[in-house]
């Protein structure tokens, strides 16, 4: 079983997700659309939490802070099973500097969402946010 982290940052001032694009996707999904969720694999003796936080750090150069599991599922990706932790945090200041593999992101209200992003549907995402505000309240 592979553990896969998705993480949701959070702009609260503007209520804003952050997205990662991605030439040619993650985890070799390309067909799922090239806006995700910024994401990674949970390695052995990491803490889920701290990897959530050195991956958005990683792949957008964004601080999150408030990080809380809002969300998870199990994924069939290629050959192989994943569960994924989502994790939300609020974004602590700055802006964007994308890193390998992500090539550029966008800032965007849930409306503004495209249908897929990456393996989520904007609806879940939605509910993932209405989770981390309900926590964090």
């Amino acid at each position: 079983m592979i553990v896969r982290i998705d993480v949701v940052p959070i702009v609260l001032e503007a209520r804003r997700i952050v997205v990662a694009e991605v030439i040619g996707g993650f985890h070799g999904q390309a067909q799922l659309g090239r806006f995700w969720l910024p994401s990674g694999v949970l390695d052995a003796g990491e803490q889920p939490g701290e990897k959530a936080a050195a991956i958005v750090k990683a792949q957008l150069g964004l601080d999150l802070e408030d990080l809380v599991v809002v969300g998870t599922r199990a994924e069939r990706v290629g050959d192989a099973d994943h569960l994924a932790l989502v994790f939300a945090g609020a974004v602590a200041g700055g802006d964007p500097a994308p890193g390998a593999p992500v090539s550029g992101w966008s800032a965007r209200t849930l409306a503004e969402l495209p249908d897929q992003v990456g393996f989520y549907h904007r609806d879940v995402v939605e509910v993932l946010v209405s989770r981390y505000e309900r926590l964090r309240a």
